[in-house]
């Protein structure tokens, strides 16, 4: 079912009473999802900060690990979400006017995220994601009018490129999920390269997370049906690549085969973007998204999902307090030479639980987080110019990061 369909078709019985109704629970279940996702991000930073990693028990490294990835790659995923729904207007009309406008917006937004994350980057290089975030979203802002078809076509070729390039180059001499050191990126080559192949999140392949998401954002998720089958898509997905994986590397170690030019091909560890670690990922996303839906639906206007809403609208500025916060913790605790057993797990608790109440209460006074109204002023100024009495970025939109 794609945006066109949408349009003309009637509800379901199946569907919420009313498609204004139908969206807000889709909203509401995205801005939950994200919370989740941010959960999971922060546990897994927590666990690379300078000072803490392999400091943690082997249940608690077992815990991060499989974590470690997803969470940021479900993070991606809902911004292709948002990149849909909010063009979802100009991609029917296909009004080109409209269309370069929406384009300028999200190039401004994704100018903003790139000075944030540059700054989190000096302040601590912890495998930071919102400079890569910022061009994932330029990348999509010149996609937003791109067919279902091209947009499966385009993610499937960033996926294969990857190892494919991989067997000639190595790309992560420079970088790994477990060290902070990125050694070459002081000239322009190794700046290219930390964007597109060697740093954490690099556009290629994670460019094909947003590209799904865009996907999921031009369909509609309160269709229970449709709901189920991507649900049980993103299933398979895991069981399918894991047990690939697995027995790849059971029969390579039992056999004693040198297979190293096929190992870019069956890794799912998370700090190589192999082509079964993205579909591992893209599963676990469908599976997250899915799941969050269901419980939009049945908790949305509950009170207990107040704060996790007003969290996951809110996620830029929590995500940058994160990082300060770790930064500045550590760095009060290092005369003390102490060893943060446990941390990732009790760091996580405490920020996220002060992030909850902090996001719940500032909601009530406010549309959107600190940095998110930042961000805010940022898109609309337009200098000393007169603006025009028709702007489309007073209008309230969906938040890619949340703002």
């Amino acid at each position: 079912m794609d945006l066109a369909s949408q349009k003309t078709s009637s509800p379901t019985a199946g569907d919420l009473s009313s498609p204004a109704l139908s969206l807000k629970t889709r909203i509401i279940g995205y801005d939950l999802a994200r919370a989740v996702a941010l959960l999971g991000m922060l546990l897994v930073n927590f666990s690379v900060l300078p000072g803490t990693f392999g400091a943690e028990p082997n249940w608690l490294d077992y815990v991060i690990e499989m974590i470690k990835g997803r969470a940021a790659a479900t993070f991606v995923v809902l911004a292709g979400v948002g990149l849909s729904l909010l063009s979802k207007n100009v991609y029917l009309s296909k009004d080109r006017a409209a269309i370069n406008v929406k384009r300028l917006t999200l190039f401004k937004r994704s100018l903003f995220l790139l000075v944030i994350g540059l700054f989190n980057f000096a302040l601590s290089p912890i495998s930071d994601i919102l400079h890569f975030y910022a061009i994932y979203i330029a990348i999509g802002a010149c996609l937003l009018t791109v067919s279902n078809r091209s947009l499966a076509a385009l993610a499937l070729a960033t996926i294969t490129a990857r190892p494919l390039i991989m067997i000639d180059f190595d790309f992560f001499q420079n970088c790994g999920f477990n060290t902070v050191a990125y050694a070459g990126i002081g000239n322009l080559l190794g700046i290219v390269g930390h964007f597109l192949f060697n740093g954490c999140f690099p556009v290629i392949p994670w460019m094909a997370f947003v590209m799904v998401g865009m996907w999921i954002g031009r369909r509609d998720l309160s269709d229970h049906y449709l709901r189920k089958k991507i649900l049980l898509i993103g299933i398979g997905a895991v069981a399918l690549s894991e047990s690939v994986s697995r027995v790849f590397i059971h029969v390579s170690s039992w056999a004693q085969l040198d297979l190293k030019g096929l190992l870019p091909w069956f890794e799912t560890a998370a700090g190589d973007p192999t082509p079964l670690f993205m579909l591992s990922a893209i599963g676990t996303a469908l599976v997250v998204i899915c799941c969050i839906m269901i419980l939009a639906d049945r908790y949305g206007n509950t009170s207990w999902t107040s704060p996790f809403i007003s969290a996951g609208q809110t996620t830029l500025s929590l995500y940058v307090a994160h990082i300060i916060f770790g930064t500045l913790f550590l760095k009060a605790i290092e005369t003390f030479d102490m060893v943060l057993f446990f941390f990732p797990l009790w760091g996580t608790i405490v920020f996220y639980t002060g992030g909850l109440v902090f996001s719940y209460y500032w909601a009530r006074r406010f549309r959107r987080g600190p940095l998110e109204l930042l961000m805010r002023s940022f898109l609309v100024f337009r200098g000393p110019a007169e603006i025009p009495s028709q702007d489309i970025t007073k209008k309230k939109d969906v938040p890619i990061l949340a703002g």
